[in-house]
């Protein structure tokens, strides 16, 4: 402080800090201890937001391999060993996902996604309202990303847009267009040529939505 000459410092700022930090820190180890099933839905989850319709995590629960899982998550969460193929190979066609054999070796079902809804509304980490969720905290958002091997990030979410992009009716694609371009977005240097030129379409497109709606920063980064 220039005007007395002296250190100052806001105590309650420290440790709040300092609580922030220990938080993060009992979240990823309380998520440790989650069903696997549980943990791949979160991990889907954080990359949709911190709000996000169960309709859309369970769509890519229903279309993304648990060998595509299992590669995208950090070794130390990883509970059953296997060979996983790698996820750079899966995001290489971005945007012209083949859903029919996309779930070829997935062995989830309905039941076992209502036990994982349960689990993580159970431990306070979710809220669910029918079909809209939420992250109770930013902090648990961000635990549950990093669930997600730091050198997949980008593939995965990649990934996951491209399977909404498939799977989404023209009317919920219109509604999600600032999320699904988002997440391509994250993976595009994996498209090709053709796709590249759909993607920057895409851009303009919501480029421009969020242009009508006075939402300037936001179109600059489409």
């Amino acid at each position: 402080n220039f005007g007395v000459m002296k250190w100052t410092w806001d105590e309650d700022a420290v440790n709040s800090k300092i609580v922030t930090e220990n938080v993060a820190s009992v979240l990823v180890n309380k998520m440790n201890r989650l069903q696997e099933e549980t943990q791949r839905m979160l991990m889907v989850a954080s990359c949709l937001g911190a709000t996000f319709r169960l309709s859309a995590v369970m769509e890519v629960m229903k279309n993304i391999s648990r060998v595509e899982m299992r590669d995208s998550m950090r070794a130390s969460m990883i509970s059953v060993s296997g060979t996983a193929a790698t996820m750079g190979n899966s995001s290489a066609s971005l945007l012209s996902s083949d859903l029919s054999n996309a779930c070829t070796d997935h062995d989830g079902s309905d039941s076992s996604y209502a036990s994982s809804v349960e689990e993580f509304e159970g431990e306070g980490l979710c809220e669910v309202d029918d079909e809209e969720c939420r992250f109770m905290h930013d902090q648990i958002q961000s635990a549950a990303f990093e669930l997600i091997s730091p050198e997949q990030r980008d593939s995965f979410r990649g990934r996951i847009g491209s399977i909404l992009l498939q799977s989404l009716s023209p009317e919920e694609l219109e509604a999600s267009l600032f999320e699904v371009v988002g997440l391509l977005n994250c993976a595009s240097s994996n498209v090709t040529d053709e796709e590249r030129h759909e993607l920057a379409r895409m851009n303009l497109k919501a480029g421009v939505k969020a242009s009508e709606n006075a939402a300037f920063d936001t179109a600059k980064v489409y």
